[in-house]
């Protein structure tokens, strides 16, 4: 759910509104709520409260005014010390408006669990194990998220953990057609005269929409930690339904979204209305075209207006539809479906085959039509609206050349990146769902048949890499970061930058892009200045209040609050659209402006991108660097 600021370049699938409990005007009262929950009580001691694996670096922050030195010391629950120093003053911290001290202890071989960074004169840390399986439970419950966010199929207790998080099956049997009727933009689109079955999938966020553009980062996220060679996800190592079927359970849960997203392709000889061009903001005067849709991929499948919050997906019986197809999705089956007929080859042949035949009708209707964009002109639905397709189009060729090796996909790869602004990623860019340039460049740096082109890839991984690990030393929290705003999604973009510093790591061997990985990682866990894990269940303060129709708990009596693994969406300062961040707004720095509330669907949010990158990340901290 990384969502821009700007109109023309948004994705949350709530950035255009809520309902229930959020849409009315809020009173003092629920002022006060935001209010007390963003001044919940933070401890001065920040460190990741997951823990680390044996022998790596572990570091620290402590939040104080006093100006020097301070002695410190990690301990045991038994009192034993384990490493001992003095801090080293930073000063002030512009993320969070804070004094701040650094605590490094190189490292760290002591295992044991429930230790804590005490410093003289400032508090304790929040407890954190050093094992070298640490992130063991951490990535397992990470990927259970999908299974949680299902659509078409029961969630059983015995998969899901207990009963609290058993449902029945949302949207079951979803045979939909196209949106007819009047858009918020007042334009009149006239529906179409085919049905699709568009069962399954996953819900994208805390709404129950199902988009394709989101679908494909997460999906190729699953994939390439399959293809990088993610360790524990054998069949029947995952609690999911498909265990014992033979097949990876990664791949597994991959599918059940793939099955999807072909579904979303329209047939042949289809027609359907399209917004073809850039129509800027002038959508009110917008004409819908009926054009020939064949092979193109409808953008999303949800309701036509908004759902009220809190809401279990197999009660809302809003109207749904198809929206119309876009050429960022087609484009985003074109890539998947390319990475999916590579992996299964040889696995399920006939799903290979599949696969690679959606793909390749997909890329072809994206260049006969490519500029069918999507808008943010529907409500009950988040519009994932962009554009500018240069890097998908990249993206799409880069997959499909390193499947096929056809000489045609490598003239379009060569091409496409000719056309864009910067290759490779800027320092002060990252993967996203409408920034797709990454994905290309780290399948080509993985799988590329040409080897020139190859090496070209892994320079330009290293070259990104490299700009984001010179980060490190102008930000106080020590991650490969430093800038004054941070967007809707924040989490997912420091996963994403993890999962490339990951990825530079496997292909290099250069440890100042592991680190930098794992500092990421240790933010998200715990060491930052809200001193909260931003994952559910890992951490002694892990957020409970995450924004989600069914696991909205923490505020609305008769629901669950969340299972563990589920990641927030985190500090948002760019783009105060909800009740909640606009209530906080001038009271906040780049990297406080977050409360954990379920109203803040801004901030708390949860989204498959999200998810899929962290854990990612959370996979790969626990496969690296072991003998086998």
């Amino acid at each position: 759910m990384l969502a821009a600021c700007s109109t023309t370049d948004t994705g949350s699938s709530e950035a255009s509104g809520a309902s229930g409990r959020t849409a009315t005007p809020i009173g003092k009262t629920r002022q006060q709520e935001y209010l007390e929950a963003f001044n919940a009580p933070r401890g001065k001691v920040r460190a990741t409260q997951t823990g680390i694996r044996p022998g790596y670096n572990f570091v620290g922050i402590a939040e104080t005014d006093i100006t020097y030195p301070l002695p410190w010391e990690i301990m045991t629950k038994d009192g034993t010390i384990v490493a001992s120093g003095m801090t080293v003053p930073y000063g002030l911290h512009e993320g969070s408006g804070e004094p701040i001290h650094l605590i490094i202890a190189n490292d760290l071989t002591t295992r044991g669990k429930g230790l804590v960074l005490q410093v003289k004169n400032v508090g304790e840390s929040h407890p954190f194990d050093v094992s070298e399986d640490v992130f063991r439970d951490l990535k397992y419950d990470m990927l259970s998220y999908f299974y949680h966010n299902r659509a078409g199929m029961p969630i059983e207790a015995k998969y899901a953990g207990g009963e609290q998080w058993s449902r029945p099956a949302g949207h079951e049997n979803e045979v939909l057609t196209c949106f007819n009727g009047i858009d918020k933009a007042g334009i009149k689109w006239p529906g179409c005269h085919y049905r699709l079955d568009v069962t399954g999938g996953w819900y994208d966020a805390g709404d129950h929409g199902k988009y394709v553009v989101d679908s494909g980062i997460s999906v190729w996220t699953l994939l390439d930690a399959y293809e990088r060679g993610a360790k524990g996800f054998a069949d029947g190592e995952v609690n999911i339904p498909e265990a014992g079927n033979g097949e990876n359970d990664l791949l597994d849960e991959a599918r059940y979204n793939i099955d999807f997203m072909m579904s979303m392709q329209a047939p042949d000889n289809a027609h359907a209305a399209v917004l073809l061009g850039d129509v800027g903001g002038d959508l009110a005067n917008a004409k819908p075209e009926v054009i020939d849709v064949s092979g193109m991929v409808h953008h999303k499948a949800g309701d036509t207006s908004w759902a009220s919050f809190p809401l279990m997906p197999h009660m809302n019986t809003k109207s749904r539809a198809l929206f119309p197809p876009s050429t960022a999705a087609t484009l985003h089956l074109a890539a998947v479906g390319a990475q999916c007929a590579r992996v299964f080859r040889g696995i399920d042949d006939a799903y290979a085959d599949k696969c690679l035949k959606a793909s390749e009708r997909a890329y072809a209707a994206a260049k006969r039509v490519p500029d069918a964009y999507a808008h943010d002109n529907f409500q009950g639905t988040g519009p994932y609206s962009s554009n500018d397709l240069r890097s998908e189009f990249y993206w799409a060729a880069a997959e499909l050349y390193v499947t096929t090796g056809e000489a045609g996909y490598q003239a379009d790869v060569k091409a496409s990146q000719a056309k864009l602004d910067h290759w490779p990623l800027s320092s002060r860019e990252e993967i996203n769902w409408h920034e797709t340039e990454g994905l290309g460049i780290i399948t080509l740096a993985r799988f590329s048949p040409d080897a020139e082109m190859k090496a070209q890839a892994i320079e330009g991984l290293k070259s990104t890499a490299d700009g984001y690990t010179s980060q490190i030393i102008h930000e106080g929290y020590q991650i490969p970061i430093n800038r004054g705003v941070w967007p809707w999604g924040s989490i997912g973009t420091l996963a994403n930058r993890g999962l490339l510093l990951g990825t530079a790591y496997d292909l290099t061997g250069d440890t100042r892009y592991r680190n930098a990985a794992l500092d990421l990682l240790d933010y998200i866990l715990g060491r930052n200045p809200r001193d909260i894990s931003y994952v559910s269940g890992h951490g002694e303060n892990a957020v409970k209040a995450l924004h989600h129709r069914f696991w909205a708990g923490a505020y609305y009596p008769g629901y669950p609050l969340p299972p563990a693994g589920v990641v927030s969406g985190g500090p948002n300062n760019t783009n105060p659209s909800g009740p909640v961040s606009r209530t906080i707004i001038e009271q906040c720095h780049a990297q406080t402006c977050f409360v954990d509330h379920n109203d803040a669907y801004e901030l708390n949010g949860v989204g498959i991108n999200i998810q899929a990158a962290t854990f990612w990340l959370a996979a790969w901290a626990d496969d690296i660097d072991r003998a086998n």
